[in-house]
Order: C-alpha cells, then structure tokens, then sequence
C-alpha cells in the first residue's frame, strides 16, 4: 500500500502566485483525505470499484448535472461532496451522516472553491485564511486526517498578516553585485479600459493624491483638511462603512477623476466604490463577510450560530440555498444554476446584528 503526498505548501508572501500555491495544495490534500476516507469506508459494502459504478449511475439518471461526457476524478473534493449535499441516496451519508451542520459545512466548501476558480479575480490572503477554516471545520467535525497541516498553514496566514515573516536576516557581508537582469516585458493597460467589480483588482494609474480616514469616521484630506462628505453623492457614513468594511492599507484611500475611490487591501489595489452612484449591473460588490447563511422555511438561518431571521427575499429563494452577504449587504445565493446571482440588498439594521459593522 503506497502513501499520497497530502502536504500543503505554505504561501512564501501575499501574492497571487503563493496564495493560489497554498490553496490548490491544501484541496489537493484535503481531497484525497476525502476519498481515502470514503474508500476505506464503503469498499466492503460496494466493492473496490464503488467510485467508477457511483458516478455511471449518477450519469445515467441525472445527466443534465452529472454530465456523461464529463470526467469525475474521486479525488476532486467537489464530486463528492456535491453528491453528499444534493442527492438524496448518496452512499457519502453512511460516511458522514446526514446531520444538517455537516451538510450545511459541505456546501460551504463548495461555494468556496466556486468563489475561488469563478469569481474573476487575484486571491487575497484573507480568502485564503477563510477557505483553511471551512477545510478545517469539515476535516475536524467528519474524522479526517489532515488537520495539523491546515493549521500550519493558518499560522503561517497569520504571520504573513501580521509581518512576522519572513523573519530579517541577520546582516551578512554584501556579496558581489549581480548581473543586471534582463528588463521582463510590461503589459500595457489601454486607458480607456473598463473599470473592474466593485472590489476589484485597481486597473491603470493610481492617483498619487491621498485621503486619510480618521478615528471618527470622516475622510479628510491632509493638507487642506477638507472632508470627502462634500463630494459624496449620497449617504456619506454609509459610503465609508462600505469602503473601510475591510481596512485599506494605512488607512489611506485615493480618488480618481471619474469618481472611483481606491484603496490598497493587504498588497493589492483595489476599487472600492464610487463618490457617486454605483454602476448598474453590479452582482456582489465589496468583499464577501466571513458568514454562510441558508434559507429554510421563509427565514435566514445563520449556519454557525442557528440564529434566524425573517426575510422578505427568503420566499423567493428555493429552500436549502446557501447565501453570502458582501460588505456592502448585496446578498448573493450560491446555488442557483447560472453562478452567483443578488436577490436582494440588506443594510447594518437589517440584518443580522454585527454581520455589516
């Protein structure tokens, strides 16, 4: 019997590169720790093959969502947990039973990793820190194996977050200067390119100007010290909890001429909003909060807490569907049959008490 390799390599710094490095190990390894479990778990009952004559049967009578000409690896952990989440005779209940929290933990998983690879943009280390607690919640709660790695992994979010690594060298003797190595070819961003999402990657020049963000809640700027409230069209404390939902770096933000407002979150340039109106079209502005919610019988369920709460949109959404909220309170199913779609708009005093600042 051989061993898999379920190690996790952990990020080097906050790039894409390193993030997605982190990520795609860590649901590597927490994939097979999936399947092994499984294997080990229903090979007795429905024989070494129970993968291959699984997925044949779900092609056969559900060909519109197991698609006969798609291939299913067992390893992927999205085969079988939306096979655990959705189909009512799924052989992964005798593994980790029907119990409502796992189920529900399940479909977080799921829409983590849609998020990831469907969602258009560069990585942060926050998301990725998110993702190793969902991992880490279903790994710790279904008696798999890979825990300890994923904790490395948050501690080593956490060091990166927090600028503790890498450590500072100790000073060494300047070595001999290297060659100067050959300039890597730019991309040249047109000007008239379209601004991203709300919450986007920035795309074309930053403006060198400044806005500081006081204690109070104000936004001022630092020579003349006049308040961005009198360019604000609209509600202006509502405008700055959305751009500050997640602090920009040194708690500085720029504006361009066109109104855009940007701000640098971790390493990345971000857009952050608008002084004006937002632009039409929109589906999940901001950043998603750390919540998942669930709709059951007309409410909204907080699937960590099991609080509840009445919800006009709640009638309109099929029951079972997993929900995320963005900072600016754009409230997105996760499971609907074409991607992410808004089903509603909610604010601070609308919603779950401390979700939305």
């Amino acid at each position: 019997m051989s061993n898999v390799d379920v190690s996790i390599e952990l990020p080097e710094a906050q790039t894409p590169g390193e993030l997605i490095k982190g990520y795609y190990t860590l649901m590597r390894s927490f994939g097979w720790d999936l399947y092994v479990t499984c294997h080990f778990a229903l090979k007795d009952e429905l024989g070494p093959q129970w993968f291959a004559a699984r997925i044949s049967e779900l092609k056969q009578s559900d060909p519109r969502n197991w698609r006969p000409n798609h291939t299913f690896d067992p390893q992927d952990p999205s085969t079988i947990l939306r096979d655990y989440v959705f189909e009512h005779d799924s052989p992964y209940l005798a593994v980790f039973g029907g119990d409502w929290k796992r189920q529900t933990d399940a479909k977080k998983l799921l829409t983590t990793r849609n998020l990831w690879f469907h969602f258009g943009d560069d990585p942060t280390l926050g998301m990725l820190r998110e993702a190793a607690k969902v991992v880490r919640g279903f790994v710790s709660s279904s008696g798999l194996h890979i825990g300890p790695r994923i904790d490395h992994l948050v501690a080593r979010l956490d060091d990166l977050a927090n600028g503790r690594y890498p450590e500072k060298p100790a000073e060494i003797a300047a070595p001999s200067p290297a060659p100067e190595p050959e300039p890597e070819p730019e991309i040249v961003v047109p000007a008239d390119l379209a601004r991203p999402r709300i919450g986007g990657t920035w795309v074309g020049d930053i403006p060198s100007e400044r806005y500081r963000i006081t204690p109070t809640g104000d936004i001022l700027h630092p020579i003349t010290m006049k308040s961005l409230s009198e360019r604000v069209d609209g509600d202006f404390r509502e405008k700055v909890r959305v751009w500050t939902a997640v602090p920009p770096r040194g708690g500085e933000l720029w504006v361009d001429v066109d109104g855009a407002v940007g701000g640098y979150v971790g390493p990345t340039p971000r857009l952050l909003g608008y002084l004006g109106a937002d632009p039409e079209g929109e589906t999940a502005r901001g950043f998603f909060t750390p919540h998942y919610y669930i709709v059951d019988g007309g409410e909204v369920v907080d699937v960590d807490t099991e609080e509840r709460r009445p919800a006009p949109f709640a009638t309109d959404v099929s029951p079972g569907t997993l929900i995320r909220v963005t900072t600016y309170g754009d409230v997105i199913a996760m499971d609907a049959a074409d991607g992410l779609a808004r089903v509603s708009v909610v604010g601070p005093d609308a919603w779950f008490p401390g979700h939305l600042g």
